[in-house]
């Protein structure tokens, strides 16, 4: 997964974005994950978005613009 990840500016840090595609073993399906995960005050922060290929799809620039305006806690 590190060597599919891409970068993703937060706020003020650094992310890893990852996409991963597949099918699902029951349905056959298709299936996508879009995942950010944030370290921030000693901690990481997770986000992903899962589900039916193509609504994921549709909706991974709503998504994006989530992750990068969620409000973060200070560090404390």
């Amino acid at each position: 997964a590190a060597q599919a990840a891409t970068s993703i500016d937060v706020q003020s840090e650094k992310g890893s974005l990852v996409e991963l595609e597949g099918t699902d073993a029951k349905s056959g399906q298709a299936k996508r994950l879009i995942g950010v995960a944030l370290p921030h005050g000693g901690q990481t922060w997770f986000f992903k978005i899962m589900g039916d290929g193509k609504v994921v799809s549709r909706e991974k620039d709503a998504f994006l613009k989530f992750v990068r305006t969620a409000k973060l806690p200070h560090a404390s």
